[in-house]
């Protein structure tokens, strides 16, 4: 009897073949699947309620497509922390300008505090300066919460989240058309905590207690132990509210699909999804930079 060789040979070459077609098929899905994105080498510049979004971006970009992010941070508490004031200050001008004089730095975010630290002339001095080392600078306004929300009632903060809309016409159109050769993004970021409060006040947030603790005594355990959405009466942000931040951010700056990103959840706070409540809040902020849509 004849062995069948002819058919061992053929079996071989189809588990070859079959092989090489899953070997491509492989590195075929992983670059759909992994596309990156170039990050800025940017200068963060605001004050107490910009702060903590900036580190929390920090933690969250190693877990995105986004490579060569780096951060550079310069900023001062309250109104200091304006674009205005920083300029004002010595101190904080030289180092700004010390980072933006290295002509590697392409992005620069800031904050808002009030019109009179915060109108086009105080940017338009950061702006100018950054744009004289590096003619393609992009740059990045945002907008917090308001402060003393803790007393805030519906009326209220139905008020306060129009304030991104308010902003953006009369600084953000503004500075777009002193500013046509530069990309101005938008980021009213506070928008996520009046969110937040929202879903507080109809009981959608499982493990928050309160959205301040007002027994003194008591708030540094609800701190710890992330039972709360701000940590003082002016308004300083709890980490969930820091992160909703950070995740509106890297959406704004990138625009980024967050709902590629793994799950966000907080230690004691499993029950909140933070990638579905960025992502419907950054549904709102992608209106105001719509002009920049596919740019």
């Amino acid at each position: 009897m004849v062995a069948p060789r002819p058919k061992r040979r053929l079996d071989r070459g189809m588990k070859a073949f079959l092989l090489s077609v899953f070997v491509a098929l492989s590195a075929l899905t992983t670059s759909f699947a992994v596309k990156e994105i170039k990050g800025f080498n940017g200068l963060y510049m605001g004050h107490s309620f910009f702060n903590p979004s900036v580190r929390e971006l920090s933690m969250i970009i190693p877990d995105t497509v986004v490579v060569g992010h780096k951060q550079h941070h310069v900023g001062a508490g309250g109104a200091g922390g304006s674009p205005g004031k920083l300029w004002a200050n010595k101190l904080k001008r030289d180092a700004g300008q010390r980072h933006l004089d290295t002509k590697n730095i392409d992005l620069l975010v800031m904050t808002y505090h009030s019109k009179e630290n915060s109108a086009v002339e105080h940017y338009s001095k950061w702006f100018d300066y950054a744009i004289a080392q590096n003619p393609e600078t992009t740059f990045m306004v945002t907008i917090p919460w308001a402060g003393h929300l803790y007393k805030a009632d519906k009326e209220r903060l139905d008020y306060l989240k129009t304030g991104g809309q308010r902003l953006h016409e009369a600084l953000i159109v503004k500075l777009r058309e002193k500013y046509p050769e530069n990309k101005i993004l938008f980021c009213p970021y506070g928008l996520g905590t009046y969110d937040l409060i929202d879903q507080f006040n109809e009981g959608k947030l499982p493990g928050v207690k309160y959205l301040l603790n007002m027994d003194r005594k008591a708030r540094g355990e609800s701190k710890a132990k992330k039972e709360q959405l701000l940590n003082d009466e002016l308004g300083h942000p709890g980490e969930l509210v820091a992160k909703i931040g950070a995740l509106l951010w890297l959406q704004t700056l990138y625009d980024y699909n967050l709902s590629a990103l793994k799950t966000k959840r907080i230690d004691g706070l499993e029950g909140i999804d933070l990638i579905k409540i960025a992502g419907a809040v950054s549904k709102k902020i992608e209106l105001f930079n719509a002009v920049y849509k596919g740019k």
